[in-house]
């Protein structure tokens, strides 16, 4: 007996010293981890000091670490198992953990699915089975809740009260620290922001300063462009804007890789990914351009052009959209950051050009009704010789040969009505009437007509004349105006070409359109005035030019229902297209 109660206590004492090396190891871990949790300085770090540790100190098979998401009403978190971790979302409220969040006291529970409250759910988002449960509520010293300490399954046997006091105790450091930890984070997060906020600020600046000090409206679209690629990164740039009277988009502005050759190119709206955007409206942000479904991918082998990340927003002003500001190939590709700042240089875009566009108008109208008050005056002065010369013509009738003076006599009438119908012509577009009268007209006469006065016209000049009439016979138009038309375009010729050149003009029938084209070998138009060649004032510096010819000859085209368009080639020349209806145009 003695031996067996000295056996007894011998286990005691030996179970008495195991328990407190065991207390002392679990104590020296928990001085342990307390100053690792203390040094963490975001909360990825806390959370793996945190779970690794207490899975190795209760022998758990996992550990989760839930943070509450006020803002989602949820509780994030890791699930620690092995050394993977795996991000999980709940409900505040869902499960256990959300349990214990709720009441704000611990839970141990020996088998999980037994209890009522126990959400399978985290166990199909986590992939892990649970049986066995401790889990703790990470408690502020102000009495609030900030998330959830969990541990699942130990290896050996169920959690006992050592381990659950091990566990809050753990829990009640992490609480200690974590406020700090999120507040740092949180003041990070503000100066990062506030950083943005500032750089963004800084570039609007900039785009105000060159609204404010640049005049020429294609100088300030550039700098803006510039200002974009600079701040985003982005190794290429483009800002489209809409044609007037087209449907089309084309490069006011373009930067990078193949930039030249993006100038003369167009896209029809709806076209690509910025033709999407301009007509849209939407914002495309992509990591590469093959991503996008709006992307065309004829334009890039067109120029033989490779693109990566592409940002694209619209430019314009409240409902009204202008184009859109395209940049590409950001190293990395574009952030949320970039799409933000984009946005905002693109509304200063399209506030720059409402300004602009406005201003134009104003003073367009200006010097329209200024150019109506002198054309006025010159035309009351010119109706006193105009009479004299009529009345002198007529005299010439009763002369010595009477057919070959009214035969002359007939000629100078008719150039004198000639000119006093582009007089009438010219002050009507100043007022902005329509006169059109619609006639009969015998093509074969009137080219040759037309042909004879056009040969007068290039008799002074060092312009070689052709004339090919590809159709003869009947066309409804008025034939005052469309004369107009057509010397509006050989004079143009003419002045292009002071050294010498070749005009070639011709008509055709294109099923039910008559097609006038007027080509010459002159040095082209230059390419900042192409965009605007047929609105009013637009000159390429001609000593005497108006700026108001090409723009008569679009308004009278429309007039007769057609169009008028063109092509130029720096250093090749220029060709015009004017196709009018071969029958009476609806009013």
């Amino acid at each position: 007996m003695p031996n067996e109660r000295t056996s007894r206590v011998a286990r005691t004492q030996a179970d008495l010293e195991a328990q407190v090396e065991r207390q002392g190891e679990r104590f020296t871990a928990l001085l342990e981890i307390g100053s690792q949790v203390s040094s963490a300085r975001d909360v990825d770090a806390l959370l793996h000091t945190v779970m690794e540790r207490l899975t190795e100190l209760v022998q758990a098979e996992a550990a989760t670490l839930f943070m509450h998401d006020p803002e989602e009403r949820e509780l994030w978190g890791r699930v620690l198992r092995g050394a993977s971790l795996k991000d999980i979302r709940i409900a505040d409220s869902a499960g256990i953990a959300g349990h214990v969040f709720t009441t704000g006291r611990t839970l141990l529970l020996g088998d999980a699915y037994s209890d009522p409250r126990f959400n399978p759910d985290i166990d199909r988002q986590s992939g892990f089975r649970t049986r066995s449960i401790i889990a703790t509520p990470l408690r502020h010293v102000s009495g609030r809740v900030l998330g959830v300490l969990q541990v699942l399954d130990r290896r050996a046997d169920a959690f006992s009260a050592e381990d659950r006091a091990l566990v809050e105790g753990i829990a009640s450091q992490v609480s200690a620290v974590l406020d700090n930890v999120l507040l740092v984070e949180e003041l990070k997060r503000g100066r990062d922001e506030l950083q943005q906020r500032v750089s963004d600020l800084d570039a609007l600046f900039e785009v105000e300063k060159a609204v404010a000090g640049t005049t020429a409206q294609a100088d300030l679209v550039e700098r803006i462009l510039e200002i974009a690629m600079e701040r985003l990164g982005a190794r290429a740039g483009s800002i489209l804007l809409g044609e007037e009277d087209r449907d089309s988009l084309f490069f006011r502005s373009a930067k990078g890789e193949k930039s030249e050759s993006l100038v003369s190119l167009r896209l029809k709206t709806g076209q690509g990914i910025a033709g999407h955007v301009a007509e849209s409206g939407d914002i495309v942000r992509v990591k590469s351009a093959d991503d996008s479904e709006f992307h065309d991918r004829s334009i890039a082998r067109k120029l033989g052009l490779s693109t990566g990340a592409v940002l694209c927003v619209p430019v314009g002003v409240g409902h009204k959209t202008f184009g859109a500001l395209e940049l590409l190939n950001k190293k990395g590709g574009f952030t949320e950051k970039d799409e933000r700042l984009a946005v905002l240089l693109a509304g200063q875009i399209g506030r720059a050009l409402q300004r602009r566009q406005s201003q134009e108008e104003i003073e367009r109208k200006a010097r329209l009704a200024t150019i109506g008050q002198m054309l006025s005056g010159v035309l009351h002065d010119l109706r006193t010789p105009l009479t004299v010369v009529g009345g002198y013509a007529e005299m010439m009738a009763g002369e010595e040969d009477p057919a070959l003076r009214a035969e002359m006599s007939q000629l100078v009438l008719s150039q004198l009505q000639h000119i006093a119908d582009m007089q009438a012509e010219t002050l009507a577009f100043v007022r902005g009437e329509r006169t059109v009268f619609i006639r009969r007209v015998f093509m074969h006469v009137f080219m040759r007509e037309l042909t004879e006065q056009l040969q007068q016209e290039f008799a002074g000049s060092k312009v070689e004349l052709k004339v090919h009439v590809g159709y003869t016979g009947a066309a409804r138009f008025d034939e005052n105006k469309i004369k107009r038309v057509i010397f509006n375009l050989a004079r143009n010729a003419i002045d292009a070409m002071p050294d010498g050149g070749r005009f070639l003009f011709s008509v055709e029938r294109e099923e039910g359109d008559i097609v006038f084209r007027a080509k010459d070998t002159g040095p082209g138009i230059p390419p900042e005035i192409a965009n605007r060649l047929f609105e009013s004032f637009v000159t390429s510096g001609k000593k005497h030019g108006t700026g108001l010819g090409l723009a008569i000859v679009k308004k009278i085209a429309k007039e007769h229902g057609g169009s008028v368009d063109f092509k130029t080639q720096p250093g090749k020349g220029t060709s015009f297209e004017v196709r009018l209806p071969a029958g009476t145009p609806a009013d």
